[in-house]
């Protein structure tokens, strides 16, 4: 069996890019070889700032031999539709064969080298990958994500000659820049890795990641101190550098004074360092940075750079800081006439009132009685934007209004509020932790979304350059975390309601309730999340549990759909015309018809007499036939008042 290895030697991958051009890299690769029947018993990605690679092992040399038949049109069938066939089959009409009526086609296709299959996959991932952003370089027409320098591509030894532009692969590649900057000649597929890693470069993601982690974490514990957890710094580092050198560094104490926020803002975002907190949790002077290189002196002049150009950040924060503490929100607040929200939709002040109405409406609607601190809480949640601190560091917005409300006496629950109403911004972020801040919080992200539709900025296929599902995603979370009642039918439009129906569906899968359920609770009027997923575990439940029940109900609403679609029309309950029923069974599905709260135990009381009513009659009977479609309307009308039953299974 044989090892496959095929590399992409660049200039620098972006960090945020990596992660997706290796999973992107395996699926067009190990796809491509499934068609060609090629199944290999493990594959391996990798992606370091220059090399992206895939090896796949356990391939036999040469692919198996292929038969299988293929049905073709009807005997007689036109002329073009047999051209059709017989084209995509490589054989002629003789060559078939005549069954049943139709044409079938045998196909037999002799096994390939693996080689060559290779290669044509290989090509046809190059030619069909895709990057966020892509770049052309010199005169050349190919495009990658940085100007690709070498193609390495083999078969256990044997280079497979691969073309992409002006590249043929090779069994060439670089390893680090300055560590280990010559040509390096992978003399196997297999030995891939260590002779990377010979050549300082760890090329496997995943141990990379864990290598820094671990250093870093031990480097940390070796003075006395602890790191401030972040995975997305951690994932950022590990795209940067290749040959992992961890560095500790200090700089100047008084800078502590500063909101710790700040602190970690400076050194995550602007310089990828970690910041470092003692035994109490409080952040230290000193920081660690990674730096992708062995230097003679240990690391000092590296260090010493780096403080630097900390010192010189954390100068701006404090200068802003202080700046900022002297003028209050309120006057930040007025300075969001001048800052656009949306070019269609207008300025940031008008959002904040339309922030502050809805904020009101649903603090109304879930009972929330302080009123002035929700109109207070959405009047300033947004003036931090205009603040010079926010300005420098846009991750601050709503963490530097919290500080600025508190220092000028606002209620800490105010305060809070306006840091919290962002929330959550992820996928790993939590909801707001207080009532007045979700509330901010569902004002503020229905405003986004009922807006920028009416503007028709609507996310499209996968691009949402606006974030709106998030921001939907964040509604229904809140909702769902308060167990408030909110009808957004009443708030927004209809292609609002669908978009927020298809964020729901997820969610409600992930609680356990079958899909047809879901669509099925999904289609009735109103749109209340927290009330919808209530009762669809309390369906989910029934459909499995009363399964005489919904067979029952099902049959009903099976035949009147099939008796409606012949007639052409669309028959009603007329629960009133009492003497119409004289039949027993008749008159036993009319009482059983007859409450007007509908719940799941009433809709299981049906079974019985639906059972009777068509056991006992037939439906269709010359002059009963109205009537009796009219009483399975009623079950129809019944069941279609918790979910549309049409929709669920069986």
């Amino acid at each position: 069996m044989a090892t496959l290895l095929l590399e992409l030697f660049s200039e620098e991958i972006p960090s945020r890019m990596q992660r997706g051009a290796m999973e992107q890299l395996s699926r067009l690769v190990v796809g491509g070889f499934e068609k060609a029947g090629l199944t290999a018993s493990d594959v391996k990605t990798f992606v370091s700032p220059r090399h992206l690679a895939i090896q796949l092992f356990g391939l036999p040399e040469v692919t198996p031999d292929v038969s299988e038949e293929k049905k073709g049109p009807k005997v007689g069938a036109p002329e073009q539709a047999m051209k059709g066939f017989l084209n995509s089959v490589g054989l002629t009409a003789e060559q078939c064969e005549q069954r049943d009526g139709y044409y079938f086609a045998a196909i037999h296709r002799k096994g390939r080298k693996t080689a060559d299959v290779a290669k044509e996959v290989f090509e046809t991932t190059l030619t069909s990958f895709t990057w966020p952003k892509s770049m052309k370089w010199g005169a050349r027409a190919m495009q990658w994500v940085r100007p690709l320098h070498k193609i390495t591509a083999l078969l256990d030894s044997t280079i497979i000659p691969v073309q992409f532009g002006h590249l043929t692969a090779s069994n060439i590649t670089h390893g680090h820049r300055f560590l280990s900057p010559g040509a390096i000649t992978i003399t196997h597929a297999e030995k891939y890795v260590e002779l990377l890693k010979a050549a300082q470069v760890i090329v496997d993601y995943d141990a990379r990641r864990e290598q820094i982690g671990q250093e870093v974490a031990a480097l940390a514990k070796a003075n006395n101190v602890e790191v401030v957890p972040d995975a997305g710094l951690l994932d950022e580092v590990t795209g940067l550098v290749e040959w992992p050198v961890p560095l500790i560094g200090t700089f100047d104490a008084s800078f502590l004074a500063l909101p710790p926020e700040v602190l970690i803002s400076e050194m995550k975002v602007h310089q990828r360092y970690f910041a470092l907190r003692d035994a109490s949790g409080n952040l230290t002077n000193q920081f660690i940075a990674v730096a992708n290189m062995v230097t003679e002196d240990g690391g000092k002049a590296v260090i010493a750079g780096n403080s630097r150009v900390l010192r010189a950040r954390l100068s701006d924060g404090a200068f802003y800081w202080e700046q900022d503490k002297k003028t209050p929100l309120d006057a930040w607040g007025k300075k969001l006439a001048d800052v656009v929200f949306h070019a269609k939709v207008g300025m940031l002040d008008k959002k904040v009132e339309r922030i502050e109405a809805l904020a009101v409406q649903i603090a109304d609607a879930v009972g929330y009685k302080d009123v002035a601190s929700v109109k207070r809480a959405a009047q300033l949640a947004k003036a931090d934007l205009t603040s010079g601190m926010v300005g420098e560091f846009p991750d601050l917005q709503g963490i530097m209004g919290r500080y600025y409300a508190t220092a000028q006496g606002e209620s800490q629950e105010v305060a809070d509020a306006i840091r919290d109403h962002y929330k959550p911004l992820g996928a790993n972020d939590s909801e707001p932790e207080s009532e007045l801040a979700a509330i901010v919080a569902l004002a503020d992200k229905l405003d986004s979304i009922i807006s920028l539709f009416a503007a028709g900025e609507k996310p499209t296929g996968s691009k949402d350059p606006l974030a709106l599902r998030r921001a939907a995603l964040g509604v229904l979370r809140i909702l769902r975390k308060y167990r408030w009642n909110i009808d957004i039918s009443k708030l927004a439009s209809s292609d609002v309601v669908a978009f927020f129906k298809d964020r729901l569906k997820p969610l409600l899968v992930e609680d356990g309730i079958r899909h047809d359920v879901v669509e099925a609770m999904l289609d009735n009027d109103g749109f209340i999340p927290v009330l919808i997923t209530e009762k669809g575990l309390k369906l989910n439940k029934f459909v499995v549990s009363e399964q005489s029940s919904m067979a029952a109900i099902k049959r009903a609403l099976n035949i009147l759909a099939a008796e409606e679609k012949k007639a052409k029309t669309s028959y009603q309950f007329a629960a009133t015309k009492t003497a119409t029923y004289a039949n027993p069974a008749e008159q036993k599905l009319l009482a059983a018809l007859q409450p007007t709260v509908v719940s799941l135990d009433t809709l299981a009381a049906l079974a019985q007499p639906i059972n009777s009513f068509f056991d006992d009659l037939m439906v269709t009977e010359e002059g009963h036939r109205d009537a009796r479609l009219s009483l399975l309307a009623g079950v129809r009308e019944r069941a279609n008042s918790i979910a549309d039953f049409s929709k669920i299974e069986g």
